[in-house]
């Protein structure tokens, strides 16, 4: 639930009129000491549109609480909206009969007697047709097996017209289902009997959009629908264990009534998987059918940590087909290259711009950016025009930085920048952009940079060409040409050191000798003229032969590196740059706002350092990115590493942790300490991201889900 980040958790207080329709006789049970009573009949419509009392309604009131306090939901800082839902008083709600224009037919609900009929009618829905007759249980099954394609609701519904829609189909309220995924996913099939297995059916449907449920055990011939050569089956159950799961898959497979000539070890086109396992990171998005996505030049600002904000407060609109005296609609708007993942704390404070009235409407950050609400809930005088009563807010898309802030601040912790941080966020302002910074981590420039550290002259540099001062270490061009790196042309090489040199990346400048004092130091071009004074003792020299290195008819130019640069290359800065581009190459990260190192503070104190951040359309991930394949170098300090990190993600609400290493695979040790931390926390009822493995940065990286 979280994940998805509803608008609102209601908990549902069905009237006692509702609760006699589903259960015949509540009122009359009632009534009956009352029959005798002159008022008896006044009571009775009075009691219909009461709230029915059950114990029932109270356990739902009581999970919406904690569901409300797990998602965040109902409320944005002083805005509380309402925590039920009652079904007398519904008349800010739309009818779907009132967008419906096709006529909608479903199984008939007389004849939904049995598990398999059930299995039918989840594809296609229930109507209230008077239809009797009989239908084969092997009927049922062969029409679940195939779902919509199966003709038997034109069997059931034998007058109906030709434009007739399935009751659950979109079509049928002009909808379509626009999927957020990049990728087709793999439909699914439910095993088992029990209500969780419809329960876990009809959850999936409404996330996947393709899932089967099978509630009989024996195979039969309408199997033959389930395995296709085409596309990959995960089977999975809510009642049945991984192993049981599996036969009972491997039985159907092997009694399909439709087989090709087999090869001796034919791959199975099924896999038998736990619930956890089904990625549900990218739901279906439902839109209106006649309605349509429309491109907007918006003028922003761009502010220090890089939240965008508008500059105009947005234009009033009716999609076509709505009414706004009698239906709500929600408008969202996305920025291709700036996502904002859906968090529950990015309320009305953190999606709106300065200076905007947060009372104005309802504001949230959702599907990948800021979604407010149609209409204006903060005063609307009686016969206001179309201006006065729709909502035109000034949203604000936060930055990566400003969104970890407010994730954190929820949490009573906060966040800065750390050394490490601050090195690269100085690195990425000479260069550009975090994309040319992290280009750079895996270029053959990365190599000619970590000449600036060597203890040692490099291999291949000529005499008098690397210098090691006091104060830094310089090279010469000879020293940068004598780099070996046959894939990196001379004259490509030439080009990157100028650009270097007039972003501030290199200095150019001369090594210098002072006639009052015995030091050697480099000199930047800016600070030389034909006098200079000595940085150790003040004293004034003269531009000279005898004052230059090496000695020379005319003096050589040197490179020293900027300080915060070379910082980041001493301290293995390329790693998790390695890791955030590998992870901005993946289709579901394309677009994905980055944050460099960073620190989680608690109560003041330093608690962790993240070396990354991730923010997608779908969700915020952390990493912890190191060169060797361990978190530490004992039980004890592994344990502790593994445990501050998940706890990092907790406070930060992050979705998951990705942790990368330089290394083919990380230490078992190490992978055997985050699980034994995620089974902990799962245990304790503690929020628990995803772990994903990144393995091999710089040479042939891969990125698996850690398994439990």
């Amino acid at each position: 639930m979280t994940r998805f980040n509803p608008d609102h958790v209601l908990a549902y207080m069905p009237s006692w009129a509702t609760a006699d329709g589903v259960r015949p006789g509540t009122i009359d049970g009632l009534m009956a000491g009352r029959a005798a009573e002159a008022a008896g009949e006044q009571f009775e419509d009075m009691l219909r549109k009461e709230p029915w009392n059950a114990p029932i309604v109270q356990e739902a009131e009581a999970a919406a609480d904690k569901l409300r306090e797990l998602c965040g939901t109902n409320r944005r800082d002083e805005h509380v909206q309402s925590s039920h839902l009652f079904d007398a008083d519904v008349h800010g709600l739309t009818p779907l009969s009132e967008v419906t224009k096709a006529t909608a037919v479903g199984v008939p609900r007389r004849l939904v007697t049995t598990v398999e009929a059930l299995a039918y009618a989840m594809h296609v829905g229930i109507s209230e047709s008077e239809l009797e007759g009989q239908i084969t249980a092997r009927q049922w099954q062969e029409a679940a097996a195939r779902g919509n394609e199966s003709p038997l609701l034109s069997q059931l519904h034998p007058g109906a017209l030709g434009d007739s829609c399935p009751a659950r189909s979109h079509e049928a309220a002009l909808c379509v289902s626009v999927s957020r995924a990049f990728q087709q996913r793999d439909p699914v099939v439910v095993l088992g009997d029990r209500p969780e297995d419809f329960a876990l059916a009809e959850v999936l449907r409404q996330i996947r959009g393709v899932a089967t449920w099978i509630p009989w055990a024996e195979p039969g011939l309408y199997d033959m629908w389930l395995f296709s050569p085409r596309e990959r089956v995960l089977v999975t159950s809510a009642s049945l264990t991984v192993e049981e799961t599996r036969q009972q898959i491997e039985e159907r497979w092997h009694k399909r009534s439709f087989r090709s000539i087999p090869p001796e070890e034919e791959e199975r086109p099924f896999e038998a998987v736990h619930p956890d396992a089904i990625d549900i990171d990218h739901p279906l998005m439902v839109v209106l059918k006649d309605s349509w996505d429309q491109p907007r030049s918006l003028p922003v600002t761009k502010e220090p940590d890089g939240t965008l904000q508008a500059s105009l407060s947005l234009a009033v609109e009716v999609p076509n087909g709505l009414d706004p005296d009698r239906h709500r609609w929600q408008v969202t708007l996305t920025a291709p290259s700036h996502p904002v993942p859906p968090l529950p704390v990015l309320g009305s404070h953190a999606v709106i711009a300065a200076g905007q009235n947060p009372w104005e409407t309802f504001v949230r950050a959702a599907d990948g950016g800021v979604t407010y609400w149609s209409h204006r809930f903060d005063f609307v005088p009686s016969g206001a025009s179309l201006a006065g009563s729709l909502a035109s807010p000034r949203l604000a898309w936060p930055g990566i930085k400003s969104t970890l802030k407010v994730a954190a601040s929820a949490q009573g912790a906060d966040v800065r920048p750390s050394p490490a941080g601050k090195r690269a966020a100085i690195t990425e302002r000479l260069l550009g952009s975090r994309t040319v910074l992290e280009d750079l981590a895996a270029s053959p420039g990365w190599a000619l940079l970590r000449m600036f550290m060597s203890p040692a002259v490099p291999g291949g540099c000529p005499m008098g060409s690397w210098w090691k001062l006091k104060s830094a270490t310089v090279l010469s061009w000879e020293a940068i040409a004598g780099l070996d790196d046959r894939g990196w042309e001379p004259t490509a090489r030439r080009e990157q050191v100028d650009q270097w040199t007039s972003q501030g990346v290199l200095r150019r400048g001369l090594i210098l000798g002072c006639g009052h004092c015995p030091i050697l130091e480099f000199y930047p071009l800016s600070e030389i003229s034909q006098s200079y004074l000595c940085r150790r003792c003040g004293g004034t020299n003269q531009l000279t032969s005898d004052r230059w290195r090496p000695a020379a008819p005319e003096p050589r130019w040197f490179y020293d590196l900027h300080p915060a640069v070379l910082e980041l290359v001493v301290n293995d800065g390329d790693v998790p740059l390695l890791a955030t581009r590998f992870l901005r190459s993946e289709h579901w990260a394309r677009q994905a706002l980055v944050c460099e190192e960073f620190e989680l503070l608690v109560d003041g104190n330093p608690y962790v350092e993240m070396d990354f951040a991730l923010a997608t359309a779908q969700a915020l991930w952390l990493g912890e990115a190191k060169k060797n394949d361990s978190l530490a170098n004992t039980h004890r300090k592994r344990k502790d590493e593994a445990a501050k990190l998940l706890q990092g993600c907790a406070l930060a609400g992050a979705a998951g942790l990705v942790l990368a290493t330089v290394q083919e695979q990380w230490a078992q040790t190490t992978v055997d300490a985050v699980r034994d931390e995620v089974l902990g926390r799962r245990e304790a009822d503690k929020p628990v991201p995803k772990v994903s493995l990144l393995t091999g940065l710089g040479t042939s990286p891969k990125l698996t889900p850690l398994i439990l």
